[in-house]
């Protein structure tokens, strides 16, 4: 800006603010002025106020004093609010109150200073709130014409909004879309369940009805945009609202929930598309920072499977707590590689070793400990993929099992402090490969506790949102390949997460873990997976039948219709944390470690044709 440009912009500000302020000046003190004659009127007998011109050279020093601290000459009339009136009301209030003393001094024989103070109230807020609430009906009006006229050249162009939520979120948000005309909106009305709110009247928009007719309502009124103001809205409402409306070519937006709204600050950039965390019933988890920091600081901690979903997330979050060094271990190079440069990047972490083994590699692991001296184990490393473990599970065996066992006995012989082992919902009463493999591996965690010091814990959990092979993954590859979702059955169930949540919690877990123990994340109610999927092609701007259809191609056969997350008359605590459920076991199996170190399914090398065979001496193990 060169120095004309900002002279002339600064003699601007100062004509705008000269003018406001004898504007304000000017019907402050003829409200005195009429004040007075008010009082003149019912009192005929009152007298002038003895030294006048001082008392109104006090007053208008006083409000140019006040004024200039309220930023009222600033303000943009235009744009008058409820907040600059307030602003007003206070300087106007104070200007007098201060005033008053000075009135009593210089006037100590005149008998009306409290009439006047409380009369000249009444009159002078109203003539200084007149000329600002003109401006903006002027400024209003004004935009009103532009906008009809704009309307009238593009009728078609306009989007005709359902909103969703009959209250203050509702209201506020068709405000604001009233006053941005140029965003081609149209509020048509609004859905509430509320029945008291039926059939009424908010911003000159009927409320129709309750959420659950939406899809009629939609179609009645050729709505292009369904807007849902519910800040506290569940994981539920957003679910079936998108399941209404999947079959349709109504868009479907939300506002951010509660917890994300910074100061409860609310308006037209707050909305947003629906994601998929908008479909579980979440709160804000929240966790202990000095507890999780309390033990990961300046520790050496070893994460295996640290390329994968979770074990990459545990990466991440583990260096917010300055831990002394964290131990990448992983058997895909390129994986290892991703998060050991996004650590050091994205994050300025410096002290991140990338390590490539196997945890079945017993020599590898013997000198990994034994190299950096790890002081902590996150075990996210495990083969998970329900239907490959079923057609391989040799690979169970050896990857869940033995290699898990070379952890524990690695981390026993080596002093490690505290073995923390990632397991699954299902893992209780397991009908598949995958789920009886992750059970043995929680018994052995138990049986190694306490062995040379060791405290040793798992934490369960259901399906994580976003990871690879979850849920989400396998849909948006389905309806990629050939736009078919391809579902089970309809009545399945499962528990969801968001993978840093998760983690959040596995880390807290950690942090009050004791050793013999074993915790379980709480995860809320369990989602419809036919539900789900609906939602999710509505997510993606798809319809359903139109441009994906859903396939029932019904149970395999090793999958539950709803998941558990501990066993029937299993022994629940509560911790501090209401996410984080603790499942106290009694039974410890001593001769289960025996078992495995002489049983020939598990040794390295040794690859056996039968499967069923296999399986059968899998739900061996879970007998101890």
């Amino acid at each position: 800006m060169n120095i004309y440009a900002f002279v002339h912009s600064r003699m601007n500000s100062l004509r705008r603010f000269a003018i406001i302020l004898t504007v304000d000046l000017v019907f402050l003190n003829a409200s005195v002025l009429f004040s007075v004659y008010l009082l003149q009127l019912f009192k005929p007998n009152i007298s002038a106020i003895p030294n006048a011109w001082l008392h109104f050279i006090i007053m208008n020093l006083l409000f140019i004093l006040f004024s200039y601290i309220g930023r009222l000459p600033f303000q943009l009339w235009e744009f008058t609010s409820i907040k600059e009136v307030f602003i007003l009301f206070w300087v106007v209030l104070v200007t007098k109150v201060l005033h008053f003393p000075y009135l009593l001094s210089v006037a100590p024989g005149w008998r009306f200073p409290v009439a006047l103070l409380i009369t000249s109230m009444f009159v002078t807020l109203p003539a200084m709130l007149a000329p600002r609430l003109f401006y903006r009906m002027y400024y209003e009006w004004n935009r009103l014409n532009e906008w009809k006229q704009d309307i009238d050249l593009n009728k078609r162009s306009k989007k005709r909004i359902l909103i969703v939520g009959a209250g203050a979120a509702g209201e506020k948000i068709a405000r604001e879309i009233d006053s941005h005309p140029e965003l081609r909106y149209q509020v048509v009305g609004y859905v509430d369940d509320n029945p008291n709110k039926h059939n009424t009247i908010l911003r000159g928009n009927r409320v129709f009805g309750p959420i659950q007719h939406i899809r009629q309502y939609t179609h009645n009124f050729h709505i292009d945009e369904v807007l849902i103001a519910i800040p506290t809205a569940s994981g539920d409402l957003r679910r079936n609202i998108l399941s209404q409306l999947a079959d349709t070519n109504v868009h479907v937006r939300t506002l951010p929930g509660i917890y994300e709204m910074v100061g409860g600050r609310l308006n037209i950039s707050s909305i947003r598309k629906i994601q998929a965390e908008d479909l579980l019933d979440r709160e804000p988890i929240k966790t202990d920072i000095s507890q999780i920091t309390g033990y990961l600081k300046g520790k050496v901690i070893l994460v295996t499977g640290a390329g994968g979903s979770i074990g990459s997330e545990l990466s991440r979050q583990i260096t917010k707590y300055h831990p002394k060094q964290l131990l990448l271990l992983g058997r895909g190079e390129n994986r290892i590689f991703y998060i050991h440069q996004e650590l050091m990047n994205r994050q300025q972490f410096h002290a991140a070793v990338p390590i490539i083994g196997d945890i079945r590699d017993k020599e590898k692991m013997q000198w990994l400990f034994s190299t950096y001296q790890p002081d902590i184990v996150f075990h996210a490393a495990a083969h998970k993929h329900v239907p490959l473990m079923e057609l391989n599970p040799d690979e169970a065996m050896n990857n869940n099992i033995r290699g898990s066992l070379n952890l524990l006995q690695t981390a026993t012989e080596n002093h490690v402090k505290k073995f923390i082992n990632i397991s699954t919902d299902k893992a209780v009463n397991p009908i598949n490969v995958m789920g009886a493999s992750k059970r043995v591996v929680e018994l052995l965690v138990k049986s190694f506790n306490g062995k040379n010091g060791l405290k040793c814990t798992s934490v369960r959990f259901g399906n994580v949102l976003g990871s690879a092979g979850s849920v989400m993954d396998i849909f948006k590859r389905q309806i990629e390949e050939d736009r078919v979702i391809r579902i089970t059955d309809p009545k399945m169930e499962r528990y969801f997460m968001l993978i840093p949540e998760a983690v959040q919690l596995v880390l807290e877990a950690g942090a009050i873990a004791q050793g013999d123990d074993l915790y379980v994340l709480n995860m809320g109610k369990q989602v419809n997976i036919l539900e789900f999927a609906k939602s999710f092609i509505k997510l993606c701007g798809l319809e359903l039948n139109k441009d994906v259809r859903i396939e029932i191609i019904g149970n395999r056969g090793n999958e539950k219709l709803s998941e558990e997350l501990w066993y029937e008359g299993a022994h629940l605590e509560k911790t501090d944390n209401p996410w984080i459920i603790k499942v106290v076991c009694n039974r410890k199996r001593e001769h289960l470690i025996d078992f495995l170190n002489s049983s020939e399914w598990i040794r390295p090398g040794v690859i056996h044709e039968s499967k069923e065979g296999i399986k059968r001496e899998l739900y061996k193990y879970l007998q101890f």
